[in-house]
């Protein structure tokens, strides 16, 4: 059973998949991965668009595919970028005030409204386990959690979920454990990398007498997404963070040095 209701089909599979970052080519391959791997069900712990040139298209693409999703804090810049402009312009790098702008810019009406109204955060029924999906840790959505992460702070998050399984993003690296009676999983990122393997990444869950999490990265034809950068005369240090995945800081040192 999901948050929508009763399934008439028990629900085995699910994908996990967050930091999708407007790449449509890689959502598009991890879906079809996914699909032939017997996923049932996508859960989307956020970050849907920026950097990328494909907002809109991710947005529908998780709409249309009925992929159950929250925002993360990515997606809340963006959807409030004028209010937050000045504040961005005095604190933060002018290319990630740029990639705010542009994506604010892009997204249609019907689009922007539906990622407004995702929540930040919420709970789902499989079976009979409870699944909290989240984008940050369940105290901050700004923060996350990993193997650097200590375990007071995942008891503090554990208490707050009080789930079976907690699903979160935002470190776009992935990660799992168990604290106590709860599975973490972070099922890394979709769209943007950021530890030099440029592949998709994301998790499928197995949800059967015991729980099974595996991880796979999916490659994907590139091309299609560099030339709309190009297109859409985006940063080149943007397509260096999809080409080689890594974060907007590396790439702008990489960069540098090439110069």
């Amino acid at each position: 059973m999901t948050q929508e209701g009763k399934s008439s089909i028990p629900i085995q599979q699910v994908a996990l998949l967050s930091d999708i970052h407007a790449n449509l080519p890689a959502l598009e391959a991890m879906y079809e991965h996914a699909m032939n791997h017997g996923a049932q069900l996508f859960l989307n712990a956020g970050d849907t668009v920026g950097y990328g040139p494909f907002p809109n298209e991710c947005i529908e693409f998780i709409r249309f595919k009925k992929i159950i999703s929250v925002k993360g804090d990515y997606d809340l810049k963006v959807l409030n970028f004028p209010k937050k402009k000045n504040a961005f312009e005095r604190k933060k790098h002018p290319l990630r005030v740029l990639a705010f702008q542009w994506a604010y810019e892009q997204i249609s009406n019907r689009n922007f409204q539906f990622l407004s109204d995702l929540p930040v955060s919420r709970k789902i029924s499989i079976e009979a386990m409870l699944i909290y999906l989240t984008h940050g840790t369940v105290l901050n959505i700004k923060a996350h959690l990993g193997s650097d992460t200590l375990f007071p702070e995942l008891v503090l998050n554990q208490q707050a979920a009080r789930s079976d399984i907690i699903v979160t993003g935002n470190s776009h690296i992935f990660w799992k454990k168990y604290v106590r009676d709860t599975l973490f999983i972070n099922p890394g990122s979709v769209g943007r990398e950021d530890d030099g393997d440029p592949r998709a990444s994301y998790a499928l869950l197995s949800i059967g007498k015991s729980i099974q999490v595996n991880h796979y990265r999916v490659p994907y034809d590139i091309s299609g997404l560099l030339h709309a950068i190009e297109v859409y005369n985006l940063p080149i240090e943007f397509s260096y963070m999809f080409q080689n995945g890594v974060n907007l800081e590396r790439a702008i040192a990489n960069l540098s040095k090439i110069e």
